[in-house]
Parts: structure tokens; sequence; C-alpha cells
């Protein structure tokens, strides 16, 4: 039961929905729902309007309207299942490929898009983090403007509201996939209710010579948003990605928690009786360190002892 009474309404142009945003305030999107839909249950939201995107052609699918150079575009009415068996996703952005396999069960994946993570900012979740490692770009349209907008940067502003009022996402696109380069996403959930306790992203690009020419590192569910581990990104690019330094690495996952005040307090703020503060910064690196592995392994780089 959803204890509060609003409005609904199903546009089916982007032009329309951006004028109800416009014109009604305490409106909230609804883009596949899960997120939106739990919070107004709890009576943590109470919106005065629900504005769908269900009936708006041109908002589900991948590789519409591709860009010429390699860019993949990831409408965000589609599902989280068909972004997860996309052979393109597969093949070239894995991390973003498991980290939607890994979304609740199936029923859920055949249901919900993913869209409802931006529009609603559930920033805390798996997509996030994939995101990030991935540098993808966030498109939205407002009543002023369309932007393009990276990711680290969307979910910066998402967090800190400061997006345009009745900005809406459209899609995400993906870079053209560069040889050499691969990603993974390892995550830990509670075994009820399927969240995320915590999530680490990776992408790794070889150079020619098989150092680690490039890495991104992000972690979700340890924080209120998903964030790179710039730490880790530093001291595993330039080397060679053996056991040893990828351990090195991933400890340090776990000391830019501990040496940063603000970090320890988001900590604090999601423990529950399930999982302390300190199991989840411990969670953090041994994720990275399963991440890390996995992505090396996939552009054929060996971690030697």
């Amino acid at each position: 039961m959803i204890p509060v009474q609003f409005d609904y309404a199903a546009p089916e142009t982007l032009e329309a929905a951006v004028n109800l945003l416009k014109e009604n305030e305490g409106t909230e999107i609804l883009a596949g729902g899960h997120s939106l839909l739990r919070e107004m249950k709890l009576g943590r939201v109470s919106p005065l309007l629900l504005v769908d995107l269900g009936k708006i052609q041109g908002l589900q699918g991948i590789g519409l309207n591709r860009d010429p150079n390699g860019v993949v575009q990831i409408g965000v009415m589609t599902t989280y299942a068909q972004t997860a068996n996309a052979l393109k996703v597969k093949e070239n952005y894995r991390a973003l490929a498991e980290a939607a396999l890994s979304i609740g069960d199936a029923q859920i994946r055949n249901w919900g898009r993913i869209g409802d993570i931006f529009a609603y900012h559930d920033l805390a979740c798996d997509l996030p983090a994939a995101a990030l490692v991935l540098e993808a770009t966030f498109n939205t349209i407002s009543p002023s403007s369309h932007r393009a907008i990276p990711a680290e940067e969307f979910i910066n502003a998402s967090f800190n509201m400061g997006l345009e009022p009745g900005e809406i996402v459209t899609s995400i696109d993906l870079p053209p996939y560069v040889t050499g380069t691969n990603s993974a996403y390892e995550k830990f959930q509670h075994p009820a209710s399927g969240y995320t306790i915590c999530g680490i992203a990776t992408s790794i690009r070889r150079s020619s010579s098989g150092i680690v020419s490039k890495c991104r590192v992000a972690v979700t569910g340890a924080h209120a948003r998903a964030i790179r581990l710039r730490q880790v990104e530093a001291a595993l690019e330039g080397k060679a990605p053996t056991t040893k330094n990828i351990a090195a690495a991933a400890n340090l996952a776990t000391e830019s928690v501990s040496i940063s005040q603000e970090a320890s307090k988001e900590l604090n703020s999601l423990s529950n009786n399930y999982v302390s503060a300190e199991y989840r910064t411990h969670l953090m690196g041994v994720l990275t360190a399963r991440s890390l592995t996995r992505a090396t392994e996939r552009v054929e780089i060996r971690s030697y002892i």
C-alpha cells in the first residue's frame, strides 16, 4: 500500500513530459518504478504528480542513434535484462552487463528499467559504479536545454540536487571500445533484500608491453553514492598487474576510507544490524582485488606472484 495520494500522467512525447515537470511542483519521474515506489511505500517520498515515461517512443533499446565513431547508446527505458544480454555490452562493457545482471531476480530484471535508478537518483546501487569506470555520458533534456553530462559530473550533481528543474535523462552513451580494454563488477549483497552492501567496478586498459596504461575503480553501496577510488587507480597505472601490485592497490581502497572523515561518516550512516561500517570497509579491499584480477585476466594480462 502506498500511503499518499497523487496524480498520474503518462505523456507520449518528451516535450509533454518536460512541460509537466516544468508546470507542476512536487513532481517525480516514473522510469521503471521500483526505487521510487519503494520510497513512496515507506512514506519517505510524497509526490503530488508522477510522470510515467513508459509511453514515450525512442527511449528503449541499445545502439539506437549510434554515433559514427562507435558510441553505444542505451535508452533509459531499456530493461536491466536487455542491457545485460546485449551482445555489444557483454563483449565490450562487461562491468555494466554484470552490474545489470546482479540486480534483483529475473522478474525485476525483465521489468525494471535502467533509467529508474537515475530518474530517482538512487545512486548507491550497482549501475552508477559501472557508469563511472566506463566513463559513460548521460544525455538529458530540460525546458531550457539538451545536455551531455559525464558520469562523474552527473552523479555528483544528482546527489547534490544540482540538476536543472524538470531535467529528464533520455539515454546513456558508452564511449567507443578501445582494444586492450576490459572491465568487471564484483558485489556483496544482503541475503534477504538483495540490496548491494558493497560493489566494486573496475576497468583496465593494457599497453602493448602488458603494463596497465589506464585504470578506473569505483565503489558503490559503501557510500551514499558511487565514487571513484583514485588512490587505487594511481597505484596500478604504469605497473604490471602482478598479484603483489593488485593487492597493494586494493589495500588503498580500505585506507582511503579510514583516512577520510566524510567517508567514515557515510559508512557509519549506512551501517545496520547486518553489516557494520568496519565490515563494509573490509569488503572494499576484498572486492577491489577480485574485480581488478578479473578485469586484468580479461585483457590477457597475467598476474604473477
